[in-house]
């Protein structure tokens, strides 16, 4: 019989419901009614017939438990970094999912989840969460812990932001970039450099720190090799789009990198500090005093400043694309698109502008404020300049 009949030590009466499949037992729960272990019974067998059958020691578990083993998992499945991502998007959940047995958690559940993300985050932000919480909903279907994934079944929602966060480029300027390069050329020249090399290649920081004097060419052309990439605190890995491609180095740019090379083997990195170790962004930014020479950038606004620059004197958008290591040009396009507008604009600009209007006198208003040409400032109104 499946179903037994028990007194505990307080005396209660407790039902027991064993689920055998192939002369095993397969899963075990007690109830305190003999109904609902009988409901319970025939759920579980019809689950069975229909391949549809998760036991419930693995159905049972919580939310929390499920994240514990999901990250161990991922341990040496996938690099240090979406790792870190993974466990920082998963501990963004909410808190009363820990408790949860993972099988409770519902479509519902995660789209009100990602629909309250979209209100302080960038949507771009909220989809990586979500592809965090898919992987672990198929761990938990692989692992017999749930039937589907529900995340699948839920759409990212557009949510309300008008503009994408992470797209927006806050490049330097031509002031902005000569002021940070004077100003930390007197506190550090040869860090200055790095700042100065970072905004004529538009390399990532991760990609320069990664770079060994081999990767510097001089024929046919001056250029950098970019094939590898090591973010602070990481191993070396590929580069993000996971291909090598060549970087043009102006003569400027061609200057720093072989005055670096000069007496140094090749596989030793291109750019280091002055006790010849490996290049770290904190120790970087505090030899430059980075928050004060730069106030208002990051390190990765010198790319954008690079981009800008190639778009801005007329490189082609797919050599720019390439020279960033972008996987096609839509991606460049995508997050210069204002750069690239900016041709059109000051065109129509100075079109605008010869279209001087006739004015005569009948056209003049009766009264009101006048406009002086000269000052564009307003008579007549009371106030002071």
């Amino acid at each position: 019989m499946s179903i037994e009949r028990r007194r505990t030590s307080s005396g209660a009466v407790r039902y027991g419901v064993r689920i055998k499949h192939q002369q095993r037992v397969v899963g075990y729960k007690t109830f305190d009614r003999k109904a609902d272990a009988e409901a319970w019974e025939r759920e579980q067998y019809r689950a069975i017939q229909f391949g549809e059958f998760t036991p419930p020691s693995q159905s049972d578990k919580t939310f929390a438990q499920v994240m514990d083993e999901f990250l161990r998992a991922r341990v040496g499945q996938v690099v240090p970094h979406t790792w870190r991502t993974d466990r920082d998007n998963l501990a963004n959940t909410p808190r009363t999912w820990a408790t949860l047995p993972i099988s409770a958690i519902s479509e519902s559940d995660v789209a009100n989840h990602l629909t309250a993300e979209l209100r302080t985050k960038a949507h771009s932000t909220v989809s990586r969460a979500r592809t965090s919480l898919s992987a672990l909903f198929q761990f938990a279907v692989r692992e017999r812990m749930r039937l589907k994934n529900p995340v699948r079944a839920v759409p990212m929602p557009s949510g309300d932001q008008a503009a994408e966060v992470e797209d927006e480029v806050n490049a330097f300027t031509d002031d902005e970039l000569s002021a940070t390069l004077a100003a930390q050329t007197q506190l550090n020249p040869w860090m200055a450099e790095v700042t100065e090399f970072l905004s004529l290649t538009g390399l990532r920081w991760s990609e320069l720190r990664a770079t060994r004097v081999d990767h510097l060419q001089d024929v046919p052309y001056p250029a950098l090799r970019v094939t590898r990439a090591q973010s602070d605190g990481y191993a070396e890995k590929g580069t993000k789009n996971r291909t090598s491609r060549r970087v043009p180095l102006t003569a400027r740019a061609h200057e720093i990198a072989r005055s670096r090379a000069s007496g140094r083997a090749a596989k030793e990195y291109l750019f280091v500090s002055k006790t010849g170790k490996q290049l770290r962004g904190n120790l970087f930014r505090r030899y430059v005093r980075w928050a004060n020479t730069a106030p208002g950038h990051t390190i990765h606004d010198l790319r954008h400043y690079a981009a800008s620059h190639w778009l801005r004197s007329g490189i082609p958008v797919h050599q720019v694309a390439q020279w960033l290591g972008h996987r096609n040009a839509s991606t460049t396009l995508r997050i210069y698109a204002h750069v690239l507008g900016e041709a059109q604009e000051v065109a129509a600009l100075r079109h605008l502008d010869g279209l001087t209007p006739v004015r005569t006198e009948s056209a003049r208003p009766a009264s009101g404020p006048t406009i002086n040409p000269g000052t564009g400032s307003q008579s007549g109104l009371g106030i002071s300049h």
